[in-house]
């Protein structure tokens, strides 16, 4: 599997593998659903690990892998 996810890593992780999307607010924080999960720079690192796809210009959703990498670092 890999690395283990740090706690925001997860946090964003679970929303997003339920089917929301993250989007940046402003040049640093990411919010889900009008929560603030993370930062802009997790939401890269889960993109690097392949967990998280960026769509458009400030948006994310989970891949397949990341839905299922969720649940187990939960």
């Amino acid at each position: 599997m890999g690395k283990k996810l740090s706690k925001s890593q997860v946090v964003a992780m679970n929303w997003l593998s339920r089917g929301w999307k993250a989007y940046a607010v402003d040049t640093s924080r990411v919010e889900v659903n009008g929560n603030r999960v993370c930062t802009v720079a997790t939401m890269d690192s889960l993109e690097k690990f392949g967990l998280a796809r960026k769509i458009g210009v400030a948006a994310w959703e989970a891949t397949e892998a990341g839905k299922q990498r969720a649940t187990t670092d939960a």
